[in-house]
């Protein structure tokens, strides 16, 4: 039944992803439809704005993603929320030596600081940090002042009040998006 839906939901999508090769580790983006989303894709310049990693669960592959909480997802679920049905799937070159283990991740909050190491996961950062665990670094965090966002005066207000530092460094999904071939 799973892969009946999920294969209904591809042809509708001009997303030419062959879902039955999905592996995990496969990093998954999309245009998301979150309040946040105008921002990070002018700020990035890139229609991807929320980005999650294919994980083997017992109960099959799903999406590991960090939206409200980090949580699993079905990739059915997880592409059905993109705007404009915007998704791919890329398979990062380096391959991942052991399976991920995201339990220690389930249910953290997300992180509205974008920051590193304070007990909070956003989409990006759970991506590059599943990664960079296994000695991989899909690409280099950059200063949040290198985004475009960080120059606009109402966004500028929003990271304020958020704590989010000009200094600070941080991942887009576009930086893993690019970074992998």
């Amino acid at each position: 039944m799973y892969v009946l839906i999920s294969v209904l939901l591809l042809t509708s999508c001009s997303n030419s992803t062959d879902i039955t090769d999905l592996q995990e580790g496969d990093v998954v983006f999309i245009e998301s439809r979150s309040s946040q989303s105008p921002y990070i894709k002018v700020g990035t310049m890139s229609k991807w704005t929320h980005c999650g990693v294919i994980v083997n669960t017992p109960e099959g592959l799903k999406v590991l993603e960090a939206s409200k909480t980090v949580r699993l997802t079905p990739f059915s679920s997880f592409i059905g929320a993109a705007k404009n049905e915007n998704w791919t799937v890329k398979r990062p070159a380096q391959k991942l030596q052991q399976p991920i283990k995201y339990s220690k991740y389930i249910g953290m909050p997300y992180d509205l600081e974008f920051k590193f190491d304070n007990g909070k996961m956003y989409c990006s950062e759970l991506v590059w940090l599943i990664y960079k665990d296994q000695g991989i670094e899909l690409c280099e965090p950059r200063k949040v002042s290198s985004f475009l966002f960080a120059r606009v005066p109402q966004v500028r207000k929003l990271m304020d009040k958020r704590g989010i530092s000009m200094d600070q460094y941080a991942v887009a999904p576009v930086d893993l998006y690019k970074a992998i071939r």
